[in-house]
């Protein structure tokens, strides 16, 4: 158990070194690193009013003279850039990591899509009409015969079948297709331009013909002598692999190798997976390890690298993957009912969509062009089906995500406050994703908010709430909170009784969702039983649409709160307690909360009990303080957020994996 008496303030650190930065631009990685000791957390005096975000607010407009267009906004993180949803034109509002400097826009009118770079420093009005950016590239004609396109996903596996799977509808239904010739396949890839599929059977390629239904060999003789567990077609060539670190550029017509790839950048496992290339050319290889993106190929010398972005291997074993024409990633699952996941560009995070009554071997993807689909409007909103989130609904369009669409953000908090806790910052661990479900004005009507309690690192038995800068008299109604308990009371439309701003409560104690568990904490030692994450998805309608402004910045206000008595609290850095808190223990025993400054929830070295990164984070195990799990987290810390601002991720070097929990 985590007691406060466990844990001693150790001054080992001459006083100099705490007031030895006095201004950020004489603040350099080497410095820290000589000055501070990471195993010295406790003793390092932080700069006074740091909030330890991980996040930054970016506002801009678009100003364009097309009503008919919608702007999707990417992030740049890691390397790839993050999907945060689409917009019409006008006033934006984003929350993204501190980390990110460049947002993609990409404009798309239902016929043609371009897109432009900017940097997120400097952005406050963006407007195509000077410069047009950059046409999408990898998207070429596919109408099929009967006139009707539809985006979708071939399929086939080593038992014959070959079906499709609709892409514009929940349900991703499937149809069931001629069996393939000659057998089951493991492979396959689509040539649009010529309307064929191509799969291979042993070392002899086959041709499938959409349009006629009609098969042909293409090539007998595998020009490397071995089978395709990794394919993909690309402008004439096809890109295959039959070992973990090699791949093959063939001509498609000639059947004759034009370039052998000696691909690095593997972590642990080569086995499986396939790959597919995006829109903008780029190229993707998903396998048992994690998902790669190809981050330099050299055409002359066929060296290529890849880097995982995955934080590491997924729990299931996959072999096959396409990308469609919204640049999403689906992967099949190894195993006779096959499942179909969408994952994350941003770090892996995954989502199963539909799980099939049949294996799914290899994936690849129909991509419509933009002028073969409807062009029609059903519900009059102003923006055209093919670009509507919600076709058949007036009162919304668009579906905005933060983090991302895929990606989840965590909250993780010390619970000992006011005494000083370990700083393993796992005592309560809460993923979060916040959906804004927005009108054609790209106000919000409503707002979805996933939650998952992931980790109870603590004795101590707590709730979990949040407190919102909307007028509380602009909610109409709030669902999905959890009822367990007698501690909290709720008005008539669901947010917390006797409170002079909007707060929810998601759940009065941690505990509940984790009966029979006995001494042990929850997911925090990789010693003891690995328990699933409890997921929460509470929403909030609103009585008329609001703005991004009026509802503040994601994650708002997130706190925990004892499960025994209401009045003790735990938000982050600088947040206010709500009203019910009970505001005679700040300032007390080790918090040096002052109100009449702002500052709130910090010790006297302006050390946080709660801390929010934008982005999966590995939190460390039991005992374990976050420096020791992270080896850049007091220089991101005093820095101020110059340094190391993405210190949470897995760049070389950041991190000491054997100080966190990966269970």
């Amino acid at each position: 158990m985590k007691r406060a008496t466990s844990f001693t303030l150790i001054f080992l650190i001459p006083l100099m070194i705490t007031s030895c930065i006095d201004k950020l631009d004489q603040v350099t990685p080497e410095k820290l690193e000589d000055e501070y000791s990471l195993d010295s957390l406790t003793s390092i005096k932080f700069p006074e009013g740091y909030d330890f975000a991980t996040t930054r607010n970016v506002k801009f407009n678009i100003s364009e003279d097309c009503s008919r267009c919608i702007y999707r906004i990417y992030y740049d993180e890691f390397g790839s850039y993050i999907y945060m949803g689409s917009y019409a034109d006008g006033d934006i509002s984003l929350t993204l990591p501190s980390s990110s400097s460049t947002l993609l826009i990409e404009k798309d009118d239902g016929l043609s899509r371009v897109s432009k770079e900017v940097n997120v420093q400097s952005v406050s009005m963006i407007s195509f009409s000077n410069n047009n950016g950059r046409a999408i590239n990898g998207i070429t004609s596919s109408t099929q015969d009967d006139g009707a396109c539809i985006d979708y996903l071939h399929a086939v596996n080593n038992n014959g079948d070959n079906f499709t799977i609709d892409l514009t509808n929940d349900e991703y239904s499937d149809l069931v297709l001629p069996n393939l010739q000659g057998g089951g396949s493991i492979a396959n890839a689509i040539d649009q331009e010529n309307g064929l599929m191509y799969y291979n059977i042993g070392t002899t390629m086959y041709a499938y013909d959409i349009s006629s239904s009609t098969f042909s060999v293409l090539h007998q003789g595998n020009p490397f002598n071995g089978s395709y567990p990794r394919l993909e077609y690309k402008d004439g060539f096809f890109y295959m692999g039959n070992n973990g670190s090699r791949m093959y550029k063939v001509d498609a017509v000639t059947n004759e190798v034009v370039l052998t790839y000696n691909v690095t950048g593997f972590v642990n496992s080569t086995s499986g997976g396939d790959l597919a290339f995006d829109s903008n050319g780029d190229l993707y290889l998903a396998c048992f390890s994690g998902l790669y993106k190809f981050t330099s190929i050299n055409e002359e010398t066929g060296d290529a690298t890849i880097t995982r972005i995955s934080a590491e291997n997924f729990p299931f074993q996959l072999t096959s993957m396409a990308i469609d024409r919204q640049d999403r990633i689906f992967v099949g699952t190894n195993d006779s009912n096959s499942r179909l996941i969408q994952i994350s560009k941003e770090d892996g995070s995954y989502s199963i969509v539909r799980t099939f009554d049949r294996k799914i071997n290899d994936l690849t993807a129909w991509k419509c062009d933009a002028d073969d689909l409807d062009q029609a409007d059903s519900d009059g909103d102003g923006i055209i089906n093919i670009l509507d989130d919600f076709p058949d609904d007036p009162e919304v369009a668009f579906e905005t995500y933060t983090p991302s669409e895929l990606g989840n953000g965590t909250i993780a908090f010390e619970d000992l406050w006011p005494y000083q806790g370990d700083y393993d910052f796992n005592d309560l661990v809460i993923g979060y994703r916040f959906v804004m479900v927005q009108n054609a004005e790209n106000r919000v009507v409503r707002m979805r908010m996933e939650f998952s309690l992931k980790a109870i690192g603590a004795s101590i038995h707590s709730g979990f709430g949040l407190g919102l800068d909307i007028d509380k008299n602009k909610i109409e109604s709030v669902q999905g909170y959890s009822d367990f308990g007698q501690l909290i009371s709720r008005d008539a439309k669901g947010l917390e009784s006797n409170q002079s701003k909007a707060v929810l409560v998601v759940f009065n104690d941690a505990y509940d969702y984790f009966q029979g568990v006995g001494e042990n904490f929850i997911n925090t030692n990789k010693a003891e039983p690995v328990f699933d994450p409890v997921d929460f998805e509470v929403s909030i309608e609103f009585t008329e649409p609001v703005s991004i402004e009026e509802l503040g910045n994601v994650p708002f206000d997130p706190f925990i709160f004892s499960s025994y008595d209401r009045g003790v609290e735990v938000h982050l850095a600088n947040k206010p307690p709500t009203d019910l808190a009970n505001t005679n223990t700040l300032g007390t025993e080790d918090d040096a909360s002052n109100p009449s400054t702002g500052k709130y929830y910090v010790n006297e070295n302006n050390l946080p009990w709660g801390i929010h990164v934008i982005h999966t984070f590995r939190y460390p195990i039991e005992k374990k303080r976050i420096s020791q799990a992270y080896n850049r987290f007091i220089d991101w810390g005093m820095s101020e957020g110059s340094l190391y601002s993405d210190w949470y991720g897995d760049n070389s070097g950041y991190r000491n994996m054997s100080n966190i929990y990966t269970q």
